[in-house]
């Protein structure tokens, strides 16, 4: 028994520690920037409970999120390029904060669409900066075991966010919400700037990476086949798995009827299990070199995540469906983020990482709309039969890929 936990409080010691000081400061900003996604995960609950929007209309409103999560992509990963990651994250979190304060006063359909697109745009340009900042500090073989660190820093604070978020909304009103939001990011910011004035890199480029860089500027990713592959079987994966906070709480309050608290905790416990298994678990898998099996675990997992809502009503199969995703994504998106980070020549790092989350911030455009709209016409249970499938697609993907990008 002593060895066992001995052994047991080894792993997680060797997955925890050794992280350089500027990952560090990374986690705490991503932590308290975190904390302010309450809005976010109840969106579409607030467009179609608080200013009674239809489904169609609220996913097309959740999708001016997405759409300003693309263009803020594209702009973050160019000026991360340009003017350094550093002043493209504090000014993408003090920004986002600003517009999420603004947010609660739009009422109209225009002009919460134009509201949530600009929060989107300046919110989301942090993502491809944040990221390519990690590789200043922490080598290659290492990013796979960072990211799953900087997961870590996010599950925290979503799991305290949607307890907290749900039981807000549930009795206080969802105005409280955007306040704390805000001021969350916009205290992320100013942590942010008082500690990376002074940052230097740590891991500087190769010759390797020179010369790869060279061949990059006539080889730019939206003409690298292979990265756009890779890019393809990622927005699959990540128009399915935010069903889970756009679709899927719309799903639990209007079909199976349990209120805002009782979908922050299902959130919660999804937080809980990354904070508690993700850590030890990818340091053990990067060390082992086992990524492409995990991975392909992983996304029969998310998979089969949604079946459980084929089933009558109950709480319980909520809590199964959950487990089931974010097993699932502690096996995936840790390696899913660090594949792009490893692929990119250091001379092109933020266009490279630009790419990656626009392909993700595209399933915040087409996300909602598609998925809503979907449900509305065909029912609940057609819909996660077509995730279901379309997740499948995405592991065949990765299947096919698994030699060259792992």
């Amino acid at each position: 028994m002593s060895s066992a936990l001995a052994r047991s409080f080894q792993l997680y010691k060797n997955a925890y520690t050794g992280h350089p000081r500027e990952v560090w400061t990374i986690f705490f900003m991503t932590l308290i920037n975190r904390m302010g996604t309450m809005v976010l995960l109840f969106l579409t609950v607030y467009l179609t409970t608080v200013l009674h929007f239809t489904l169609p209309e609220a996913g097309l409103l959740a999708g001016a999120f997405g759409l300003g999560s693309l263009s803020g992509s594209y702009l973050g990963g160019k000026l991360t390029d340009r003017i350094g990651a550093n002043l493209v994250i504090t000014g993408s979190l003090f920004m986002g904060g600003v517009l999420l304060v603004c947010l609660q006063f739009a009422t109209a359909f225009a002009s919460l669409y134009a509201l949530i697109f600009t929060m989107a745009l300046f919110g989301e340009a942090y993502r491809p900066a944040m990221t390519a900042s990690v590789a200043d500090f922490v080598p290659p073989s290492k990013t796979g075991r960072t990211m799953a660190f900087i997961r870590l820093a996010i599950n925290l604070g979503m799991t305290a966010a949607p307890g907290i978020g749900g039981f807000i909304a549930a009795t206080l009103g969802y105005k409280y919400l955007f306040w704390i939001d805000g001021l969350t990011c916009i205290t992320a910011a100013v942590y942010f700037w008082l500690r990376s004035r002074k940052w230097e890199k740590r891991v500087q480029a190769t010759e390797t990476e020179a010369e790869l860089a060279v061949k990059a500027a006539a080889r730019p990713p939206h003409k690298n086949g292979l990265y756009l592959q890779f890019l393809l079987a990622s927005f699959l994966l990540g128009f399915c798995f935010i069903q889970w906070f756009q679709s899927v709480p719309v799903f639990i309050k209007t079909e199976w009827g349990f209120d805002e608290r009782y979908i922050g905790i299902l959130m919660s416990l999804s937080c809980i299990l990354v904070t508690l298994v993700e850590m030890p678990l990818i340091d053990s898998i990067e060390k082992s070199n086992k990524i492409q099996a995990a991975t392909l675990i992983g996304l029969v997992l998310i998979a089969v995540s949604f079946l459980p809502f084929l089933a009558p009503k109950a709480l319980w199969l909520g809590f199964l469906g959950i487990t089931l995703l974010t097993m699932g994504e502690i096996l995936v998106l840790p390696f899913n983020s660090s594949i792009p980070l490893n692929m990119s020549p250091a001379g092109k790092r933020g266009e490279y990482m630009a790419w990656y989350w626009m392909a993700w911030s595209l399933t915040h455009v087409l996300g909602p709309s598609i998925g809503l709209t979907f449900a509305g016409a065909f029912g609940f249970p057609a819909f996660w039969l077509a995730l279901c499938g379309l997740v499948g697609l995405s592991w065949l993907l990765h299947w096919r890929l698994a030699d060259r990008i792992f």
